[in-house]
């Protein structure tokens, strides 16, 4: 989303009501406020501590949350992540696969407490909330219900006005503006990769595979025996699709950026084939024009990410003309951008 577009959609907004545009990740949970032009993250981890063990006072210059009763302490956010590798441990995840964990019994009370904190305070304020959800999986038999109804009634009970929104068609809202709001819209999350296809708004279809981010790091750590946390910060440190990964000169991290490599070409190459089987499938549309495709989300990042998505595709024949594939202005944040612009148009 261009800043002159959020600046207008954000202008023609009455003073007395506050917007929020809330992407729920598997990986990160982003907050973008109407009334700042900051974007608040926090990386969706924890780590379950024993209040009776550990002191508050301890825990000065970590981001930490705490029970509404006091009987249980979590780190969350990037110092969980830090703490987990620095000691070799899983660190704990409120959300599997784009979803709630079935795995993690804190996980809801997690999610709220943490939404809580990084939303900050609406009390008293004419409040309106789009949280991004995912499209039903076309790989895995997984309801979104009970996924989608939990963040309802988080941000029912910090007392918001909230509407639920395809995660993808986010990404159409944020960067298709010039395009009338026609194209493809791809979030490589962790937990999953969403995809929109619009036409002039219209949202001719949405759906979601199984595989992204944190299907690329568990079977690189299972190929290398590894615990998946340390693959990703490995990734998110070092990984560059532009480069061999014979030049690292670290012989583990040689073998864990190699194969990453392989599992983001398996990715793309999925995901690929998907989008053209479900458009031939299910989009009714006759689409003329040619439209983009935008690519977002935290498993985008890498270098070289997107010529190697421009080279896949190369190799296939399309369904629809492609005007360009490019990257959105803000890969992490456009998500919550895009959920912001479409929380002030719906309430103006």
């Amino acid at each position: 989303m261009s800043e002159e577009v959020k600046e207008n959609t954000t202008n023609e907004l009455r003073k007395d009501k506050l917007c929020i545009g809330l992407d729920v990740g598997t990986m990160n949970i982003i907050c973008a406020r109407s009334d700042s032009s900051d974007v608040n993250l926090s990386r969706n981890v924890f780590l379950k501590l024993d209040p009776e063990e550990v002191s508050i006072s301890e825990l000065s210059d970590i981001s930490y949350i705490q029970s509404e009763d006091d009987n249980e302490l979590f780190i969350i956010g990037e110092d969980a992540f830090r703490f987990s590798n620095i000691f070799g441990q899983t660190v704990s995840r409120p959300m599997e696969s784009g979803l709630i964990s079935s795995k993690e019994i804190d996980a809801a009370e997690v999610l709220s407490l943490m939404i809580t904190n990084l939303i900050g305070d609406v009390k008293n304020k004419d409040t309106y909330v789009s949280y991004s959800i995912p499209a039903e999986s076309i790989d895995e038999n997984k309801s979104v219900t009970y996924h989608e109804k939990v963040f309802g009634r988080i941000l029912d009970q910090i007392g918001a006005n909230y509407t639920s929104v395809n995660e993808a068609m986010a990404i159409i809202y944020s960067e298709c503006a010039n395009e009338n709001f026609s194209g493809i819209g791809i979030s490589f999350g962790a937990g999953m990769t969403n995809i929109s296809i619009s036409y002039k708004g219209i949202q001719a279809a949405v759906f979601s595979t199984s595989r992204s981010g944190d299907w690329i790091d568990k079977n690189v750590a299972d190929s290398l025996n590894m615990v998946p946390n340390r693959v990703t910060s490995i990734k998110e440190k070092n990984l560059d699709l532009t480069t061999s990964f014979m030049k690292e000169k670290n012989k583990k991290k040689r073998r864990v950026l190699e194969a990453l490599e392989y599992y983001y070409g398996a990715l793309i190459d999925y995901t690929v084939k998907k989008i053209i089987h479900e458009f031939d499938d299910r989009v009714d549309l006759e689409i003329d024009d040619e439209i983009p495709i935008v690519i977002a989300g935290g498993t985008s990042i890498p270098k070289g990410f997107l010529d190697l998505f421009k080279s896949t595709v190369g190799k296939y024949d399309l369904p629809f003309e492609v005007s360009e594939i490019r990257r959105a202005k803000e890969p992490l944040l456009c998500v919550a951008n895009g959920l912001l612009v479409k929380t002030i148009s719906d309430i103006k």
